[in-house]
């Protein structure tokens, strides 16, 4: 029997990249490639999501699930659009949003994520070691913060993205089934489902629309968006034909994304709605595990730390590995333009750019950490920041509505109207931050 060539599932009408891999066409094979959508949502979700998804449950019970539905839709719609630029050409992203603007983009990325490493290893290694002295109280706060960074180092840093997805999920497991079976477990409490009865039905939250648009852009991280590009090249995703495996991946993603976000409101419904209790930092969410021994017993309590656990940690894989990728790929842009696309330039890993971020990262995070957070830096890296998607939002409007792009990776009118209610959402979000930061160095 002459044997004949396996058929080629990429159409010759699309752009390809240099994977060699053809994607999958089946519902089942896509489903075992999941990967970097699952390091998105664990990296997207972190304290101040738990603070934010918790407070609204509080105060409003569950009749604000549908503002964080409509927050979540709209990352969704700027992460499938940055991974239809990615698969538009074999390049990194900074190397795409050259082609609008050249070194711009790099550069206010740059300086962007930058000042967001600045703070954020200090922010989460510091409730990393609290949740973990929390748990185990006879240990000592400064060795045990330097092995949480040193762990988190060396994982990102080995320079393997298939080692930190398996570690990321199997933080991810108990993350999700932690919130879940908490969640449901309140669910029992006596009250509870007046609670969820009374409070089920959409409302809008009395006082300002600020409030509204500031809990929609409340779930999930900007850097953890820019970061998927990186992600999924890691995966060999790198052409079109990959676009149903993206989208599969990216709604698992904020699937996970909206089942935590409902779960955590829940947890503060159930607990706490009608009692006036504010949950403004991360004190009070040990205040929180501590209350939940008398109303489920320490295994409640265990439970909820060890899912904190889980949140704060997966954020610090994802958050350094994300902004490695980012501010490693900014600087290459830079220094290389316009011949960054070279293959001895090739953004990876295992580059002089992304572990010297790491090094940056950890410098930063025992500096800060030591310095207690100046305020004056806080304020500026928080309006700095901001700007993140409002920025990403206007590049991928411009650059995938050109004829340049192929046809099956350009925007669609429904892309186009998502997009412009990004910027304009998040832009003003962004002005708001500014007017914060000016009044509080004035002030």
């Amino acid at each position: 029997m002459s044997s004949q060539p396996a058929p080629q599932l990429h159409s010759p009408d699309l752009p390809k990249g240099g994977s060699g891999q053809s994607a999958p066409r089946s519902f089942g094979g896509r489903l075992r490639l999941i990967g970097p959508g699952i390091v998105l949502a664990l990296a997207s979700v972190g304290a101040s999501d738990m603070i934010t998804t918790m407070n609204s449950g509080a105060e409003f019970g569950l009749a604000l699930i549908w503002i964080f539905t409509v927050g979540i839709l709209l990352k969704f719609v700027l992460s499938e659009a940055v991974a239809r630029l990615q698969m538009s050409g074999d390049k990194s992203l900074q190397s795409h949003l050259t082609g609008f603007g050249g070194r711009l983009f790099p550069a206010l990325f740059l300086v962007a994520e930058l000042s967001v490493g600045l703070f954020f290893g200090a922010g989460v290694i510091a409730v990393t070691t609290n949740i973990l002295q929390a748990i185990f109280p006879v240990l000592p706060f400064w060795p045990t913060a330097v092995v949480v960074l040193l762990s988190a180092v060396i994982l990102v840093g080995v320079g393997r993205y298939g080692l930190l997805e398996k570690a990321m999920m199997g933080f991810g497991i108990l993350m999700f089934f932690g919130i879940i079976a908490l969640a449901i477990s309140m669910l029992l409490e006596p009250g509870a489902q007046a609670t969820a009865a009374e409070t089920i039905a959409p409302t809008f939250p009395h006082g300002s629309i600020v409030t509204v648009l500031s809990l929609i852009g409340g779930v999930g991280g900007a850097t953890g968006i820019l970061a998927y590009s990186y992600w999924i090249r890691e995966k060999s995703w790198r052409d079109a034909e990959w676009k149903p495996v993206v989208r599969l991946d990216l709604w698992i993603s904020y699937g996970l994304v909206f089942v935590f976000a409902v779960a955590m409101t829940a947890v503060g419904g159930f607990m706490l709605y009608g009692q006036g209790f504010t949950i403004a930092d991360n004190d009070s969410l040990f205040t929180i595990a501590n209350a939940l021994v008398d109303r489920i017993g320490d295994v409640g309590r265990v439970l909820f730390l060890l899912s904190f656990l889980a949140v704060v940690y997966t954020s610090v894989l994802g958050g350094f590995s994300g902004i490695a990728y980012v501010t490693g790929d900014c600087i290459r842009v830079l220094r290389r333009y316009p011949h960054q696309d070279e293959p001895a330039y090739e953004m990876s890993a295992k580059s002089v750019q992304f572990r010297g971020v790491l090094i940056y990262l950890s410098i930063a995070t025992l500096a800060i950490m030591g310095l207690g957070k100046p305020v004056t830096l806080v304020l500026i890296y928080a309006a700095i920041s901001a700007f993140i998607l409002p920025v990403l939002a206007l590049a991928l409007l411009v650059i995938l509505n050109r004829s340049s792009v192929h046809a099956s990776l350009r925007n669609k009118w429904l892309s186009n109207v998502f997009l412009v209610v990004c910027l304009v959402l998040f832009g003003f979000l962004a002005a708001l931050q500014v007017q914060e930061t000016v009044v509080g160095l004035l002030g």
